[in-house]
């Protein structure tokens, strides 16, 4: 092996272990630890509901100089700080607006005694100590802060999320197959290997392998990225839009004119499998901003969804093996013909057509 793809090796498995530290699961903490960790901080020990696991959202409406207004106040810190999905409101009621606020959800309750404390949670109304601290974790448990408490409409009852749109999401990894960029490179690759004395099927399969692993791994650090973040629940109309977007973008998309020289030099560097498979990893890296579009999209939809560990992991690896499809075709194809003549903008007509039927039909579920 030469000194030049032994330094592309080592940097490619540098950029890869890399990729493994930034991409290393931030999977939500069981509700067991979240308690164990929280108990440990505060001293009241109030522990977080059974099926609490989505976001909830609690109003407080309180007098700072009123002794039970603390302690429910204190109640609701501490129930607060044992979970990261709860948040609590609090409204002093000596700001005249703070006032003002309460007095109008009493009225939409049709109520016109206005106590401290008070707390309104989805369409519930608490008052009393005794009765606050009895009746708010039930609530949580049923997840009936699921939306902010409103004056002007009625909070509709929790319905869990359904499974992911699993014919959607792995449509958009079709249509993420069909990216010209990704093909370019391998056709790229297959051209130079032609012309030298290296296994082009070897190299070729040991190079898509790297497209493989690098993607399932920027994918794992993509949605744990996405898990950290609370996404509203229109997200996934948003998606839909930006997916009929992306397939107007990928229609003229192309690989910046600065990587290339890079993607070549890589190429021109490989003189092994072990090389190919480093430099497949590293391109695809590269080649993110050009092919990522619709994994991005998938990623984030998948995130509205309450998945396990290995549900996850299962959609990626599906995903990562329809995206790597059409390279394993494209090298099947030259392998049997000795042909490089793909049809490019045929497939990138086909893929831009994907993400629109995917985009309408997200729209419309």
């Amino acid at each position: 092996m030469s000194s030049r793809s032994v330094r592309l090796s080592r940097a490619a498995v540098a950029a890869l272990l890399l990729m493994l530290a930034l991409s290393a699961p931030v999977w939500p903490a069981s509700a067991s630890a979240a308690r164990a960790d929280a108990g440990t901080q505060n001293s009241l020990a109030i522990q977080v509901p059974n099926g609490a696991d989505v976001p909830q959202c609690i109003y407080l409406f309180y007098d700072s100089g009123c002794q039970d207004c603390q302690e429910v106040k204190a109640f609701l810190e501490a129930l607060e700080a044992n979970s990261t999905l709860l948040t609590v409101h609090y409204f002093e009621i000596r700001n005249y607006s703070n006032w003002q606020l309460m007095v109008d959800f009493y009225r939409s309750k049709n109520m016109s005694a206005f106590e401290v404390p008070v707390v309104f949670i989805g369409n519930e109304v608490l008052l009393e100590v005794a009765n606050i601290e009895t009746s708010v974790p039930l609530l949580l448990a049923n997840k009936t802060g699921w939306m902010c408490p409103s004056i002007n409409s009625t909070i509709p009852d929790y319905e869990p999320p359904s499974t992911p749109p699993i014919a959607i999401i792995f449509g958009m990894a079709f249509a993420d197959s069909l990216n010209p960029c990704a093909i370019s490179v391998l056709l790229l690759l297959v051209v130079a290997l032609s012309v030298s004395s290296i296994s082009v099927l070897k190299t070729g399969i040991a190079y898509i392998l790297g497209n493989f692993v690098a993607y399932f791994l920027i994918g794992i650090g993509l949605f744990s990225t996405l898990n950290l973040f609370t996404l509203p629940a229109y997200t996934s109309k948003v998606i839909a839009i930006l997916a009929i977007a992306v397939a107007v973008i990928s229609l003229f998309s192309k690989l910046p004119k600065q990587t290339r020289p890079i993607i070549k030099s890589i190429i021109s560097a490989i003189t092994s499998p072990y090389a190919a498979f480093a430099a497949g990893a590293v391109i695809s890296v590269i080649e993110l901003p050009c092919s990522g579009g619709p994994y991005f999209l998938a990623l984030t939809l998948m995130s509205q969804y309450l998945m396990s560990q290995s549900e996850v992991l299962i959609y990626l690896v599906i995903y990562n093996m329809i995206f790597v499809l059409p390279l394993v075709a494209v090298l099947a194809f030259y392998s049997a013909t000795k042909s490089v003549d793909i049809p490019r903008n045929y497939i990138r007509y086909a893929s831009a057509a994907i993400m629109v039927i995917m985009g309408i039909a997200l729209f419309l579920i």
